[in-house]
């Protein structure tokens, strides 16, 4: 476990530098030049923004959960602290996942398997955008003359969310297909402090876990309500995203096409799902820069001002949520991070 720390606190550090390295290349004096134009309008604006993307992704995780007996007050903050977690681990922006469902699982007193298979259907929600969204920006690389490395690029990822559309349809009709599954899930969680104890202590209980998974999957996916909805949500929340990263360069007073914008962050969105640094640090930034630079015929100093302040609002800004929903839920963020075991306040917090 304390290798594993040190493993994320390198990877962090190395994400840092490379941001730091990005700034210096292309002028950090000219960069601050750049965000300074932003307009307090325009920063409420984009907050807005974020803050409903959020917002509409607490409303889907319910929408899925709404077989259950859950409160949105208790959702809002397990999002952010998964947001949080998500920030902190190489885990390809999917290390929170699995913590959000601990913490609803004991806010709400639901079933651990019913909250695991919520955050997997969750997930599941996202494929389909992004594997409509790679097609259309395969479309538009085509007809904007772009270099056909990024189509192919861009047309293997949508075979590989083909794929796991299929992996995940399997997993509702094939139950030694979700007993392996449960498996791999608890080995990898078990990489996880605030659950690896968890995992050793219910590892005896495996089949019947997955039983419960399995049964849990079946309710979610096969609940056409939750499928039409929960998928309108997720396309609702990536126009937002592409809507905000647009209005930066708006307020930037750069002038860009939204195609552009489209195709630059569908891509770089991909990109982040690597696990390599926490929060997809350097990769986002780097990636974002150069082809903003390349496909926008914008100058590296614009590229770098408009991708940090993107960063804020989708980065920074749900990591400093996180922490103040970890401290409203009774979370002690070393804990969080370092422990091997969360506990249970008198109260029913999650400490």
């Amino acid at each position: 476990m304390i290798k594993m720390r040190r493993k994320t606190v390198l990877l962090s550090l190395i994400g840092i530098v490379i941001v730091l390295l990005i700034l210096y290349l292309v002028n950090f004096d000219k960069v601050v030049d750049e965000i300074r134009k932003l307009s307090p309008d325009y920063f409420l604006l984009l907050l807005g923004i974020q803050l409903t993307s959020i917002l509409l992704a607490s409303i889907k995780w319910r929408l899925i959960l709404r077989h259950s007996r859950v409160l949105m007050r208790n959702i809002l903050p397990a999002v952010f602290v998964g947001y949080f977690v998500n920030g902190i681990t190489p885990v390809g922006l999917a290390g929170g996942e699995p913590v959000r469902a601990y913490i609803i699982s004991k806010t709400d007193n639901l079933p651990l398997p019913t909250a695991a298979s919520s955050v997997i259907v969750d997930l599941f929600l996202e494929i389909i955008p992004m594997f409509l969204l790679s097609g259309l920006a395969i479309y538009l690389i085509f007809v904007k003359g772009i270099p056909l490395i990024l189509a192919i690029f861009l047309g293997f990822i949508a075979l590989v969310l083909l794929l796991l559309f299929i992996i995940a349809i399997t997993l509702v009709i094939n139950k030694e297909f979700s007993m392996k599954l449960i498996r791999i899930l608890f080995n990898f969680i078990s990489n996880i402090p605030l659950l690896n104890v968890y995992i050793q202590k219910h590892l005896h209980e495996i089949d019947e876990i997955s039983e419960r998974f399995n049964n849990a999957i079946r309710l979610h996916v096969m609940d056409n309500y939750i499928f039409f909805f929960g998928t309108l949500l997720s396309l609702s929340i990536w126009g937002l995203r592409f809507l905000r990263m647009y209005l930066i360069f708006i307020a930037l007073g750069i002038p860009i096409e939204f195609s552009t914008v489209l195709i630059v962050e569908t891509t770089v969105s991909v990109l982040s799902f690597m696990p390599l640094f926490p929060g997809a640090l350097g990769i986002w930034e780097g990636a974002s820069v150069t082809l903003y630079t390349l496909l926008g015929n914008i100058s590296e100093a614009s590229s770098a001002a408009a991708t940090i302040i993107n960063r804020f609002f989708l980065y920074l800004l749900p990591l400093i949520l996180g922490i103040f929903a970890a401290i409203y839920l009774g979370l002690s963020i070393q804990r969080l991070i370092n422990s091997d075991k969360p506990e249970i306040q008198g109260n029913g917090n999650v400490i």
